[in-house]
């Protein structure tokens, strides 16, 4: 993380420390962001998980059609390959993106109550 981003993160947490309610339980928080996090991790895996074995079963089941020519030494196999590299990158840039723009605020603020539920017992 470039310095920019930890000092963000440093101030996200301090605005959740400010505006976390004291009532809210840490059993609660977890699982709403575990909710949070489930809604977009699923689709995203089931999605990625669906053009794998798609590519992976047109690669077995039509061996003759892999081996088109598309363009010079490009076939529709190495297409195929291109295909799922760009759709592994491109799965992680989608979550590396969800996280910081959603994601991670929440998991700050867990972390910032749980922190302080941690203190209040050790001061009790």
């Amino acid at each position: 993380m470039e310095s920019i981003e930890l000092i963000d993160l440093e101030f996200r947490r301090l605005q959740a420390l400010k505006e976390q309610p004291q009532a809210v339980s840490l059993g609660r928080l977890t699982q709403q962001l575990a909710r949070q996090r489930n809604r977009f991790v699923w689709p995203l895996l089931i999605g990625s998980l669906a053009v794998y074995f798609g590519l992976l079963i047109a690669v077995l089941s039509l061996p003759g059609w892999m081996t088109t020519a598309i363009y010079g030494e490009m076939n529709l196999g190495l297409l195929a390959v291109c295909l799922q590299m760009a759709l592994t990158i491109g799965t992680f840039w989608a979550y590396c993106a969800w996280a910081a723009r959603r994601y991670d605020s929440g998991a700050a603020a867990l972390l910032v109550a749980a922190q302080s539920a941690a203190m209040e017992t050790d001061h009790a």
